[in-house]
């Protein structure tokens, strides 16, 4: 056995401490323009100009017209440990500036040559300070304009090692880019510009409007696109911008959350960003947000990392909650509708060729194939009519049992029926009028290939527009809205069956089974173990008694097992929904009565989101009376 070798405890040199923390603080180029554009925004500056050459490797370089620094004080700026925005213990937790360790400069010399040229308003002139190999010179006059300037050049010399570990300069200089915005979006009255190899690749103007900052940062096509925000509860605040749902992208990279104008990630708030568009996107999409959270300082610990990029909160909660509710908020009062994409271009009319004629009443090719297509989902025997559950609060009034093997404890409530018209009416109308009749205050709509509606939407002042609605999808939410509500009142009341319906089972299904139980039975379903091998449903919900409970019940285990364990309750709950309202929603292909489609119109207007399904699919598109007479050529 080697005997342990015992060796003095000592302090370790200043130049060696510095690079240790280096470690830390500088991981790469975008770290150094992290660190020196917080120092410019600390010191108030209304204009940051960045230049990068190599990706940040052979230069470095931020210019800022802020305060600048005394001549007498500038040497302490390279010091360990050196700050004057923090005096004692306390001020850690009233801290109000984005830098407050006073280590940076100290750290950033300690790998790279820096120079820093810097002048106060009421000096003369400036003074320039170079350090080389951890050395400080001597302070020097120099010719400058209020503000500072810091170029560091060779990055990593001091550590050949952590300079292997650099990725390309396209690379390295795309996570500068993203550095900018991350410092730039939530600090509108500041001015960037970002410059590479000479090359100006990206300008910020100042601006009151920050609209305007996101839009300018993140893409034009974004202005009209972004939702306000706006939340105060509880001494929090939540401002910014939510996009619409269907500028959902394929990853959250556009996804900035800010705490006292401060880039932060945090797992738990991202959560409540994306269960907010529950339901508006797809599962596998991401939302675009901008969202400033402000808090008072004392209320969280952002000395936890040496990025300062992870919080630490004293009430989490309390935060999930109002960025949940911010962005929820504003998208339940903004109407989300897509609207149809028109083109102003019109090239003419397609050169004519020579077709087989056709019926005036039969669809063109393309939507012959779309409505084939849908219709392949349609089953042979024939669909129930279109229902609705009854408005939470309302009492159904009982009807008869529509299918025998059941014994009905709750009925579904009948559509409401359009007043027919009287026999002195019927005698004005002409044929066509007699075969469709709707109320005055009931948009004319019509389906088209049994799976869409469009329905004209008067605006009141000879306007309007044409809303195309999917019947599936629509559907889908009004039930997914309605089951919610239900059961945030208590458990559904069920229909027990007169033949309880046996679906066989593996051992897996059946541990997956266990662990929604519990839910099954709020829903309003009741199994039980039929055999060694089997499973019974022996009750079901009123609300879907057009669905097979053992179609239902194996497509959920199926689920459970895809699934595994990655979805919390909240989670297996929307999707035991999302499962329940799309097995009784009217399928496309389906054809639908007048009354059937008036009550659907008419229940749009009654629940939430109803411009997307619960997939986050579209339910409605809007083309206005304007895009109309752009097309031909109105306007």
């Amino acid at each position: 056995m080697s005997q342990v070798v015992r060796k003095p405890i000592a302090l370790l040199p200043d130049h060696l401490v510095n690079k240790i923390a280096a470690g830390e603080v500088v991981e790469r180029p975008s770290s150094v323009v992290k660190e020196l554009v917080e120092n410019a925004i600390d010191a108030g500056a209304t204009r940051i100009d960045i230049t990068i050459e190599d990706g940040g490797r052979t230069l470095i370089k931020i210019a800022d017209n802020g305060s600048g620094i005394p001549a007498d004080q500038a040497p302490l700026a390279f010091a360990q440990h050196a700050t004057s925005k923090i005096q004692n213990a306390d001020d850690l937790f009233a801290i109000g500036t984005m830098g407050f360790r006073g280590e940076a400069l100290a750290s950033i010399a300690s790998v790279c040559h820096v120079t820093m040229t810097t002048r106060t308003a009421d000096e003369p002139q400036g003074v320039r300070l170079e350090v080389h190999d951890s050395k400080l010179s001597a302070p020097r006059p120099a010719a400058a304009a209020v503000g500072t300037i810091i170029e560091a050049r060779d990055l990593f010399y001091t550590v050949p090692a952590r300079r292997k570990f650099l990725r390309t300069d396209a690379t390295e200089f795309g996570h500068v880019h993203e550095m900018l915005l991350r410092v730039a979006l939530p600090n509108p009255q500041i001015a960037f510009t970002l410059s590479h190899n000479g090359r100006l690749v990206q300008e910020l103007p100042a601006t009151t409007d920050h609209r305007v900052r996101v839009a300018e940062a993140l893409g034009k096509e974004l202005h009209d696109q972004l939702l306000a925000v706006h939340f105060e509860e509880r001494g929090i605040t939540v401002s910014g911008f939510a996009g619409q749902p269907a500028l959902a992208r394929a990853t959250a990279k556009y996804q900035y959350l800010f705490l006292n104008r401060r880039y932060i990630r945090d797992r738990s708030l991202f959560h409540a960003l994306k269960e907010a568009y529950r339901g508006l996107i797809e599962p596998q999409s991401q939302p675009i947000a901008v969202l400033l959270i402000d808090i008072d300082p004392a209320q969280f610990d952002i000395n936890v990392h040496p990025q300062k990029t992870e919080v630490r909160f004293r009430d989490a909660s309390n935060v999930y909650r109002a960025v949940l509710a911010a962005t929820r908020e504003t998208l339940l009062a903004t109407d989300l509708t897509p609207q149809v994409k028109t083109s102003n271009r019109f090239d003419g009319p397609p050169p004519a060729t020579f077709a087989p004629s056709r019926t005036v009443d039969s669809p063109s090719t393309t939507h012959q194939k779309i409505a084939d297509f849908f219709k392949q989902a349609t089953p042979a025997a024939p669909q129930p009519r279109l229902s609705f559950p009854a408005p939470v609060g309302e009492r159904p009034t009982p009807s008869p049992i529509e299918d025998p093997s059941r014994i009905t404890v709750r009925q579904l409530p009948e559509l409401p029926k359009v007043d027919p018209p009287t026999e002195s009416e019927s005698r004005h109308l002409a044929p066509a009028d007699r075969t469709l009749t709707t109320k005055p205050e009931t948009p004319r709509f019509v389906q088209l290939f049994n799976t869409y509606i469009v329905a004209e939407t008067p605006d009141g002042h000879g306007g309007g527009s044409i809303t195309i609605i999917d019947q599936h999808a629509l559907h889908e939410r009004i039930l997914y809205e309605e089951l919610f509500a239900r059961m945030s009142r208590g458990p559904l009341e069920g229909q027990r069956l007169l033949i309880p319906e046996v679906l066989p089972v593996t051992p897996k299904q059946v541990a997956a089974l266990e662990t929604v139980k519990p839910m099954l039975t709020n829903l309003g379903i009741e199994v039980a173990d039929f055999d060694a091998h089997s499973v019974a449903v022996h009750t079901f919900p009123s609300l879907l008694s057009k669905v097979s409970p053992r179609e239902f019940l194996r497509d959920l285990l199926d689920k459970l097992l895809e699934l595994g364990s990655k979805l919390t309750a909240e989670e297996l709950l929307h999707e035991l929904l999302d499962m329940a309202s799309c097995k009784a929603a009217v399928k496309a292909g389906y054809p639908l009565s007048h009354d059937e489609i008036a009550a659907l119109l008419e229940r749009k207007h009654q629940v939430e989101r109803s411009s997307n399904c619960p997939h986050g699919r579209p339910t409605t598109l809007r083309l206005t009376i304007s895009d109309l007479e752009r097309q031909f050529k109105r306007k």
